[in-house]
C-alpha cells in the first residue's frame, strides 16, 4: 500500500504544478474584416495562439455581438475583449494575454444592393394599378430619388411589399411604403412619395353664366383639362345638368361641380296646378295655387282652390301635386 501511494503522490504534485501554470495566449487581431451577416466570435476577427487546445478553442469561441448592418462598420477595441473574456470565465489574471500590434478590428458584413430606381418602379407600377383611372387620364411624378438599399448578402428570399398611406387619395400628393422582406421577415421600410396629376374631359362652362341662368347647350360645352385641384365631383355630359341654375356667377371655361348649380323648381309659386287628393279609397282631383316654389320630390304649401284651404303636398312634374292623408 505505501509503494502505491509512492507511485500517485509524484502524478498528483505534477497535475496540481500543471494547472497554476498560466497560459500564454497570443490574439493578433485583423484591422478589416468583411462577414456574412453572424454573431461574431473572437475567432472570426483574430489570429489566436495558444498551447491549450481546449483553451484555444473556448478563446476563439468568444461571442463579441452582431455583425453591423449593411454599409455600417463596427469597431471592435482590446477592452471588450477583456470584459468578455471575464464574462465568459477566461481567468485574464492567471493567463497571459498578448496582443498584435492591431488595437482594434474593424468589422463590416457582406451585403446585397437593390437598386433605388427599382424600388421607385415597384412604387409605381403598385400605384397605377391602384388608381381608379385609365393610364391615359393620370400622370405621375416622382422629384425624389430614392438611394440604393443594402441588405445583408444570403441566400434569403428578397421580396418587395407595397402599401399606400391614405388608401381613398387618387390625386395630389400620394405616399406610399415599400417594405423589403427577407424569407418573410421585415427587414427595412422605404417611403416613397408621388404626385399624381388627374386629366380629365369635363362640361365647362362656354360663357359666363349669371346666377340662376338655366344651363343650357348654348352656354354649356367640353373640355379636357386638368383636374387634380378639383376635389368635387364633376360632370362628364351636358344631359346631366342641362336645365339646372347658376346657384352662383360662373366665368367662363369654369368646371361645373354640384356645389355651383341646383335643380330649378318644377312648379313656382302662383303657378297653377291640379292637386291629386289621396284618403283611403277617395281620390279626387281638383285645381290649386302653388305658395312655394318646388323642385320634383319636394314637398310644397298649394292652396285648394275649391275649398280655399291650404295643404302639404309632394310635387309630382310641373303640373301636379300629389297629397296624402
Amino acid at each position: 500500500m505505501k509503494l502505491k501511494y509512492f507511485f500517485l503522490l509524484p502524478t498528483t504534485i505534477l497535475f496540481l504544478i500543471y494547472a497554476t501554470i498560466a497560459e500564454e495566449i497570443k490574439i493578433d487581431l485583423k484591422e478589416k474584416v468583411t462577414l456574412p451577416d453572424k454573431q461574431i466570435v473572437l475567432g472570426d476577427i483574430a489570429t489566436i495562439f495558444c498551447n491549450n487546445p481546449v483553451l484555444l478553442e473556448k478563446v476563439g469561441n468568444v461571442s463579441l455581438g452582431n455583425t453591423p448592418c449593411p454599409g455600417n462598420v463596427r469597431r471592435i477595441e482590446r477592452d471588450l475583449l477583456a470584459l468578455r473574456f471575464m464574462e465568459e470565465g477566461i481567468d485574464v489574471n492567471n493567463n497571459k494575454i498578448l496582443y498584435g500590434d492591431a488595437a482594434f478590428s474593424l468589422v463590416s458584413v457582406e451585403s446585397t444592393t437593390i437598386n433605388g430606381d427599382e424600388i421607385l418602379s415597384v412604387a409605381r407600377d403598385y400605384l397605377l394599378s391602384n388608381l381608379s383611372r385609365s393610364e391615359d387620364e393620370i400622370v405621375i411624378e416622382s422629384d425624389r430619388s430614392i438611394p440604393d438599399k443594402l441588405l445583408p448578402a444570403n441566400d434569403g428570399n428578397i421580396r418587395l411589399e407595397v402599401t399606400q398611406v391614405e388608401t381613398n387619395k387618387d390625386r395630389g400628393n400620394i405616399q406610399l411604403v415599400v417594405r423589403i422582406l427577407i424569407n418573410d421577415k421585415l427587414y427595412l421600410k422605404v417611403p416613397v412619395f408621388f404626385y399624381v396629376r388627374v386629366y380629365e374631359t369635363v362640361v365647362i362652362s362656354r360663357t359666363k353664366i349669371d346666377r340662376n341662368d338655366t344651363l343650357t347647350l348654348d352656354n354649356l360645352t367640353m373640355s379636357r383639362m386638368e383636374t387634380t385641384k378639383i376635389s368635387r365631383t364633376t360632370f362628364v355630359k351636358p344631359e346631366d345638368i342641362i336645365g339646372k341654375r347658376a346657384l352662383r356667377l360662373i366665368l367662363p371655361n369654369t368646371p361645373i361641380t354640384p356645389e355651383v348649380v341646383y335643380n330649378a323648381p318644377a312648379i313656382r309659386k302662383g303657378d297653377l296646378i291640379r292637386v291629386f287628393i289621396h284618403s283611403g279609397n277617395l281620390h279626387v282631383v281638383t285645381k290649386g295655387v302653388a305658395k312655394e316654389d318646388g323642385c320634383v320630390g319636394k314637398i310644397i304649401r298649394v292652396k285648394n282652390i275649391d275649398s280655399n284651404k291650404e295643404l302639404y303636398g309632394t310635387v309630382e312634374d310641373s303640373t301636379a301635386v300629389k297629397i296624402i292623408f
